[in-house]
């Protein structure tokens, strides 16, 4: 690569976030390290995104329009296909970096091929509202990834280049809808075990109003678990059913199926770790609650 090429590579995949789209490139604006360039893939968006992105007029911010057809993969290996630099990084629109983010991840690019951190929550405009944590992984990745959970947010990944290219696309299949990073990062992980967690809030995740979820990421989670599950042993797939279990009550919690959670986080007990543990019990006593109630 040659010494003009930008080190950083940020894809933003957008729609219709013309109001979130000068948070996030302002941060980008205000890093302490400065050789990067940002590819905002634009699916067409009816809003004034082009305007936005536009008025910046700086030439390390690229604009390029693609229909994706409902599919965020297609807008990131767009993106992916059109950077120039050594690193990936993945940004969403609605999200934001602290101004350290990019330097305070240097002195690992020798060492590691893929980087994350956890992001603060925020909710409307709240800057209380929690961690989406990430956490250290185990040595056999895919393996951690089905037993204990995913734990490496979108907005906080850079991976390197090389390892990209020997991955290939984000599945663009809409049977990935939802799921499609997670089953990157095990892809990557059947790469390279070099996986660097960075334990700071390095950027915030923005949650909106309108954010919903259905019984079908349900079915999302499971598909991508039969996917995977011939990597594990009995005692592993035993323990990772019971995180699937979890996984399931939260969901069926969070959209009032209060019955079909009490089942799931029943049988999500006797996990191993604790803490699945603890948060099965309580979320089942909840559940109880609001039947009384």
């Amino acid at each position: 690569m040659n010494n003009t090429a930008p080190f950083f590579s940020i894809v933003i995949p957008t729609y219709n976030h013309a109001h979130f789209m000068k948070r996030c490139l302002d941060s980008l604006i205000s890093q302490t390290h400065q050789n990067w360039e940002a590819i905002v893939v634009n699916n067409f968006s009816e809003d004034n995104t082009i305007e936005i992105v536009e008025g910046y007029n700086d030439p390390r911010i690229r604009l390029i329009n693609n229909a994706n057809g409902g599919i965020i993969a297609v807008s990131r290996n767009k993106g992916i296909s059109e950077a120039k630099g050594d690193w990936i990084c993945f940004l969403d629109s609605d999200d934001w970096w602290y101004s350290n983010k990019l330097e305070f991840s240097l002195p690992y690019l020798n060492d590691y091929d893929l980087i994350y951190h956890s992001l603060d929550k925020q909710f409307l405009g709240k800057s209380n509202a929690g961690v989406i944590n990430g956490r250290i992984l185990k040595n056999d990745i895919a393996k951690d990834f089905l037993v204990n959970g995913f734990c490496i947010p979108n907005s906080s990944v850079m991976v390197r280049r090389e390892i990209i290219d020997k991955v290939g696309k984000i599945n663009e299949d809409k049977s990935f809808i939802a799921i499609e990073d997670s089953d990157y990062w095990m892809r990557i992980s059947k790469i390279t075990s070099r996986f660097k967690f960075i334990d700071l809030c390095l950027g915030a995740y923005w949650i909106g109003e309108n954010i919903s979820i259905s019984a079908k990421q349900i079915d999302r989670e499971l598909f991508l678990f039969n996917k995977y599950k011939s990597l594990l042993n009995s005692a592993e797939r035993n323990q990772a059913e019971k995180y699937l279990a979890f996984r399931k009550a939260r969901i069926y919690h969070q959209i009032g199926a209060f019955k079909e959670a009490k089942c799931e986080y029943l049988i999500s007990l006797n996990n191993p770790l604790v803490s699945f543990n603890v948060k099965a019990i309580i979320g089942y006593l909840l559940c109880l609650v609001v039947r009384i109630k």
